[in-house]
């Protein structure tokens, strides 16, 4: 028969299976919510390249679109001249801060006002090249945008007179009347065709932005039925040199 000595013995083996159990369901839980995580981060980051692959196709296809549209205006302009174009743009960065679509763009558009006017294909391209490059220089001289610029310079061909007042040419009827009486036309602005009034209103922009005189085109033909003489001054460019050039 045992004896009981009377001493109470307590068991402390606590049965841990279960938190055992918890602990790796927890972990499980938690791998798989950090796998979740990850593969989310992994189709945002997908997400995000694909947008921006989509947005720099998007902004190729216009790009391409734009510089198709120039080379069309181009074509429109001055068919027979397009290497002349070409390597005018291709300076127009240095010379002027154009970039070459921007040359491109202005001058064909300039050249095209230009041949409303009747004038040649090449007299148009001397205007538009000329009036392009002026636009990048006003544009850096005077802080203003290309675009403002260019606007500001087809008075040339629209004679509107308050867009070059903020660039210092006051180009109103007294004005040119007395600029060509200085220069020996003897004729006032109300009596000029069209076509004089647009080489009048060209050369007092050039020598008024440039302060410079300018270099004068004369007509090779007679055209009785626009009023043009033969060996008449019908278009003007000038040359930028020394510290006015600087300057600009």
């Amino acid at each position: 028969m045992a004896r009981y000595d009377g001493s109470i013995r307590i068991n402390t083996n606590i049965n841990t299976d279960g938190i055992r159990r918890g602990e790796s369901s927890i972990r499980g839980s938690m791998g798989r919510i950090s796998n979740s995580a990850k593969n989310m981060m992994t189709v945002l980051a997908s997400a995000f390249v694909v947008g921006k692959i989509v947005q720099f196709g998007k902004e190729a296809t216009k790009l391409g679109s734009e510089l198709q549209e120039v080379e069309n205006i181009v074509e429109v302009a001055f068919p027979n001249m397009t290497k002349a174009m070409d390597e005018f743009a291709a300076s127009a960065a240095n010379s002027f801060g154009l970039s070459e679509s921007m040359a491109k763009r202005y001058t064909s558009l300039y050249g095209t006002m230009a041949k409303q006017f009747n004038f040649t294909e090449k007299e148009a391209f001397e205007m538009g090249s000329t009036l392009a490059g002026l636009a990048g220089d006003v544009s850096s001289f005077y802080d203003i945008s290309q675009d403002l610029a260019y606007i500001k310079l087809k008075s040339v061909f629209s004679g509107e007179t308050e867009t070059l007042k903020d660039i210092g040419v006051v180009m109103t009827e007294a004005a040119l009347n007395q600029y060509a009486l200085a220069n020996g036309i003897n004729k006032t602005v109300n009596k000029m065709t069209e076509q004089e009034k647009v080489a009048l209103r060209y050369q007092f922009v050039l020598e008024q932005l440039s302060q410079q005189k300018a270099v004068h085109s004369r007509s090779r033909l007679t055209v009785r039925g626009f009023g043009i003489r033969r060996n008449q001054k019908i278009s003007a460019h000038v040359t930028i040199r020394g510290s006015r050039a600087q300057q600009l």
